[in-house]
Formats: C-alpha cells, sequence, structure tokens
C-alpha cells in the first residue's frame, strides 16, 4: 500500500468513528470523495455523486454552499472554519454544520462538512420561543389587569372619599344636638345619659367612617400601625354597651370579665395598639357572637394576661357549623346570621395581626364557642 493510500486509509477510519455525519466534497468539481459510516448507513455510499445532489437533493449547487469562503484565490485552503445550521429539506432536519478545507492524500483540495443533527435542540429552543412569548403576553396582560386595578383602587378611593363626606355632614349635627339638648332643655340624670350614649355613639361611628379603607389597607399589607397605649378593659367594655344598645339585640347581655371578675371603670389591661382599630376588631366579635346567641343568651368576654400577652376571649352560646370551623376567619363565610356578611371575623383577624398578635377559634366546649385574641402587652410589644 502506497503511503498515500495509506494516509488517506487512516483519515477514512478516523472520520468513521466520529458519531456524527461527515462527508468530503473535491472542492473543483463539487464530487463526494468521502462519507463516513454514520451517513453511509443511512444514505448509502454516495462518492462520485454531486454533492448537492446526493446530500441534499438538489440540482444546483447549494446557495449556502462555503466553498468559496474556504479557499485563497489559487484555490488552496485558507485555514478559516464556518460554523452555522441549515435545514436540510430532504430529510426534514435541522444539522448544525463545521466546515473546512483542507488538502487530501491523493493531492486535491477538499471541502469536509462535519454534520451535528440539532433538530431536538430546534424544537426545544422553539418551545421554549413560544413558551417564552406567551408569557410575555401574559406579562402584557397582567400589566393591563393591574393598570385597571389601580385605577379602579383610585376610583374607590375616590367614592370612599364623597361617601364620607356625605354620611358625616348628617352625623355632625346628630354629634352636635346631643349637648345642646343635656344643657338646655332641663333632662333629668336618666335623659342627660342617654343624649351622652348617642353623643358617644355618633362620634365612634364618625371616626369609623373616616377609616373604612382601612380594612382594604389591611388585606393589601399597606396599612401603618401608629400604636399608643390602650386599655383593653376600657375599649371591651365600650364595645360590649355600644353592641346590647342595637334594639334587635334585646334579650341578649355581654358579661365583661377582667381577670376573672366583672369589669369596672378601674381595670386596666393595655397594649400598644390604636384604640378605633382594637375597638372596630371586638365590636365586630362582639356583634358577631351576640348574633349566634339564642334569644336569652349571655355573652360572656373574659380578659386576662398569659405568656406576655393580652388574652381576650369571646364566649357565647351555640356552635360553628363543622363545615364552617376550618374557614371561620375567611373572608364572606357566614352561617345563619341576619344579613350576614362573613366580614366580622375576617377583619377582626385582620385587625389582630396588625398589633403583632392573632386570633383563635376555640370549638372544644360542646354548646358554646370560643373566639381568643392575643395581642402583645405594651411592654412587650415595646420590648419586641
Amino acid at each position: 500500500m502506497s503511503g498515500d493510500m495509506l494516509e488517506s486509509a487512516l483519515l477514512e477510519t478516523h472520520f468513521d468513528v466520529i458519531p456524527f455525519g461527515i462527508y468530503v466534497v473535491d472542492v473543483a468539481t463539487l464530487d463526494v470523495v468521502f462519507v463516513n459510516r454514520h451517513f453511509r448507513d443511512r444514505l448509502g455510499d454516495l462518492a462520485g455523486r454531486k454533492c448537492h445532489e446526493a446530500i441534499y437533493d438538489s440540482p444546483q449547487p447549494c446557495l449556502f454552499c462555503k466553498i468559496r469562503q474556504l479557499v485563497d484565490r489559487d484555490g488552496l485552503p485558507n485555514g478559516k472554519t464556518y460554523i452555522f445550521e441549515h435545514f436540510n429539506d430532504k430529510d426534514d432536519r435541522w444539522y448544525q454544520l463545521q466546515e473546512k478545507s483542507m488538502s487530501w492524500p491523493d493531492g486535491r483540495v477538499v471541502k469536509y462538512s462535519i454534520a451535528v443533527d440539532i433538530t431536538e435542540l430546534k424544537e426545544v429552543q422553539n418551545r421554549l420561543a413560544e413558551a417564552h412569548a406567551e408569557l410575555a403576553l401574559k406579562n402584557r396582560e397582567l400589566a393591563r389587569q393591574n393598570e385597571l386595578l389601580q385605577e379602579n383602587v383610585r376610583l374607590r378611593e375616590h367614592v370612599d372619599r364623597i361617601s364620607r363626606h356625605d354620611l358625616k355632614t348628617p352625623l355632625n349635627a346628630l354629634v352636635g344636638i346631643p349637648p345642646l339638648l343635656a344643657s338646655g332643655y332641663g333632662l333629668n340624670p336618666e335623659g342627660v345619659k342617654l343624649l351622652h350614649m348617642i353623643e358617644d355613639a355618633g362620634i365612634t361611628m364618625l371616626n369609623m367612617i373616616n377609616r373604612t379603607f382601612d380594612l382594604y389597607r389591611l388585606e393589601a399589607g399597606t396599612y401603618t400601625l401608629e400604636p399608643v397605649p390602650v386599655n383593653l378593659a376600657a375599649v371591651v367594655r365600650k364595645a360590649a354597651r355600644d353592641v346590647t344598645a342595637d334594639a334587635f339585640f334585646a334579650g341578649r347581655t355581654v358579661r365583661v370579665l377582667c381577670r376573672g371578675h366583672p369589669a369596672d371603670e378601674g381595670d386596666c389591661l393595655t397594649v400598644s395598639g390604636e384604640e378605633l382599630l382594637c375597638y372596630s376588631m371586638f365590636s365586630n366579635l362582639l356583634r358577631n357572637a351576640v348574633e349566634s346567641s339564642p334569644e336569652g343568651g349571655e355573652v360572656t368576654v373574659s380578659l386576662g394576661e398569659e405568656g406576655g400577652e393580652a388574652v381576650v376571649a369571646v364566649t357565647n352560646a351555640g356552635e360553628v357549623p363543622e363545615d364552617v370551623r376550618d374557614r371561620f376567619f375567611e373572608k364572606y363565610v357566614t352561617a345563619g346570621k341576619r344579613d350576614g356578611t362573613g366580614l366580622g371575623t375576617y377583619s377582626a383577624l385582620l385587625a389582630a395581626r396588625a398589633h403583632g398578635g392573632r386570633a383563635e377559634l376555640d370549638t372544644e366546649s360542646p354548646g358554646f364557642t370560643t373566639v381568643r385574641v392575643f395581642l402583645p402587652l405594651a411592654g412587650e410589644a415595646a420590648g419586641s
């Protein structure tokens, strides 16, 4: 065997062990000089045929052919390598082609091409591109919805301001008239007391109207607590008095205990929080408990301390339905109450959390329901 033949055989053997398709083409005639085993197993022996016909099923030289870029003016190898991607219509496959010119052992200048099948990679890329396009569309839609939501929030705030203004106008008169009646119309002490109760209720309602948007802020996590020392005993006593003043709850009573004895004006259980938010929280829980109590029933509110926390337990006769218990504090969950909205316990939980506390449902005692609210004591809140 001559030296050229041996060199050619070694080169062909080297190409045969490569697991990708390789073909060698005479740059002058475009005849296929050699195809490796990977291509022979798929296409047969193509030696002697025009490369564009044998490999790409084209009667004319390929438009993407890189032979001119791979040789110099004298037709000799210029050392350049081209890597590019091409879709072969003949077998419907994508390939990454790496092409370079070289001198074949018999003296001819040839171009060899290494063809790596990247069809599956292309399919993955296409799926990723489709997913990215879909994600971009969804992001655009989400941005549009966010803009709409922000506009709705602005509209809601605008309507809320108008509503508060319209409600406050008659309430200002309701709050301002009782002191005039109490001082100039010769009412007996009981009448003066009732007028003061009307005035206090009006002031409370006025304050709550001013804060009607707080529930939205609590939900959104944008509410900023401005804590001051708050006497929970006084807040709960006021909430109990206001709830039982409702004519609909006639025949139901609320008993407030502080550290085991009936609460009075001298009792104090101080937390760090906002008085009106605490009032709203316990007013909602008490109203919920009274509404759920049977006619003639009594609601008990027990205030105490436990593990550095103030604990307020609201207990009423009657049991929460089993299918509601796991969702008791969720929004719009209600059962068996007149005009129930399912917002009372939900807003109470949000208010407790805003204070760094929590609310829990206890149904362990048969025939009774207890809601416990845990709030950090004033000293504990400051320390934490």
